[in-house]
């Protein structure tokens, strides 16, 4: 059976490359539009670049859910139970996709006052508004396309993921420029232009994969019993996605307080945090293409009853990525100057980048383990432990920032504590993946 091929077929690299290149794209065009707004004023950049941890809420956990789907879908492909696939990848658009529409419209509502609720003064409120007010439609992309490139991600097929994505960082780039400017016979729209330039180019990105998905894989949804077993396949879908998505609500909760903290540091210290944590575009690819690669693979593994290539797969990962995140600081910080000089010639604002750059080397490497850490022992079942350990020293460390602004340890305060919680638990995860006491924890009954 194809199914059956595309199993054998399925290796790290294969999986891993092509998403590798779609979240690169993904992460320049987060890197490409902070330099654009840069070019209003670094007070933009740094009030737009705290609102990260809002737009986490439908970035980060929306694919959580989307990323349970590929694991459910891999694991009945590994079973050999091919009735359930389908309605599976049914399931999971729905579930994404009315998440996306939902977090839309409450955050639409509210987009004139976030800013205001994080403590931002007048000016940056209004950079803050002007740019939210635009970005929250792609929420709804993000559910749909995320969930539709799910479907070629548990088949293997991750290339075409990359294809659009690509498409995607063609369009925005130059879509930015022209309506931040008003070029040619595009309006002027400043910040909302960029914003509105993410949305058309998402789309496209979107309809690249709905066409494969329907023309060239020549996916249909009506099949058999398709409801009825839509609602069987969300039951372990929700099963993965709700652990998954609880751990990345409570650290983008935790986030928003760390914004908070670091805008009453003021202005320059809400650029340079902004400039800084753009540079990890290119860890962050590797560290999540390698870990959703082999998310697919161990799944299938897991499917199979292979246990010892599930373990092979974890140290692999685990290994690359943060040698690869090491690797991409060291540059970084052996010429911080020229990297921060991309963004601005302020030199209070270089002078407050270059130490965070310094945890970078350190935090960087870490948070790419724990990354995988978590995202593994949720794929075999073992999500609860993960989600508890995280929200414990998640909530712990708030009242620890607090304390370290107020004694006057400033933003270097700040980062040092977020690198002493990743640090902390890594170990713990680490310690768990060793202990091997989530074997025999799947979330599929092949019984039924």
């Amino acid at each position: 059976m194809e199914i059956q091929k595309n199993k054998n077929r399925l290796s790290l690299f294969k999986l891993s490359w092509p998403m590798f290149i779609e979240e690169l794209t993904g992460g320049i065009t987060a890197f490409t539009d902070t330099l654009f707004i840069s070019m209003v004023s670094d007070e933009a950049a740094g009030s737009v670049g705290m609102l990260a941890s809002v737009l986490w809420l439908g970035y980060f956990i929306i694919p959580q859910f989307t990323s349970a789907g590929t694991s459910v879908s891999a694991q009945y492909m590994g079973a050999k139970r091919d009735d359930r696939v389908v309605p599976a990848w049914f399931a999971n658009i729905c579930i994404s996709t009315l998440m996306g529409s939902l977090l839309t419209f409450v955050m639409f509502l509210f987009s004139g006052k976030i800013g205001v609720m994080l403590g931002m003064s007048s000016v940056q409120n209004e950079y803050a508004s002007s740019y939210l007010s635009i970005i929250v439609l792609n929420f709804i992309l993000v559910g749909l396309r995320t969930s539709y490139g799910s479907i070629l991600a548990s088949k293997g097929l991750t290339h075409w993921n990359m294809t659009a994505s690509m498409i995607t960082n063609v369009i925005n780039i130059p879509l930015n420029w022209v309506l931040l400017t008003g070029f040619w016979i595009f309006p002027e729209l400043g910040i909302r232009g960029i914003a509105l330039a993410t949305v058309i180019s998402y789309f496209a990105g979107f309809c690249v994969i709905f066409y494969m998905v329907h023309f060239r894989l020549k996916v249909s949804f009506f099949v058999e019993n398709l409801i009825k077993n839509a609602k069987k396949a969300a039951v372990p879908i929700l099963k993965i996605g709700i652990p998954a998505a609880l751990e990345p609500f409570s650290y983008t909760v935790q986030s928003i307080i760390v914004s908070a903290v670091i805008i009453k540091l003021g202005s320059a210290a809400m650029s340079a945090n902004t400039y800084v944590n753009r540079f990890n575009f290119l860890d962050m690819a590797s560290s999540w293409a390698l870990t959703m690669g082999g998310q697919i693979l161990m799944s299938h593994y897991l499917g199979a009853g292979e246990i010892d290539k599930v373990k092979k797969t974890y140290w692999k990962i685990a290994s690359i990525i943060c040698s690869f995140a090491f690797i991409v600081y060291l540059v970084i910080v052996l010429a911080p100057h020229f990297f921060i000089s991309f963004f601005t010639t302020d030199s209070l604002i270089i002078s407050l980048s270059i130490p965070l750059l310094f945890v970078a080397l350190v935090l960087e490497p870490v948070r790419a383990v724990n990354v995988l850490g978590g995202v593994a022992l949720k794929t075999v079942g073992d999500g609860r432990f993960s989600v508890v350990v995280s929200l414990i020293f998640m909530w712990g460390l708030v009242p620890v920032l607090i304390a370290c602004v107020a004694l006057g340890g400033g933003l270097i305060s700040v980062w040092v504590s977020l690198l002493a919680d990743e640090v902390i638990r890594a170990i713990i995860n680490i310690w768990r993946w060793r202990s091997g006491r989530w074997m025999g924890k799947r979330v599929i009954d092949e019984h039924k």
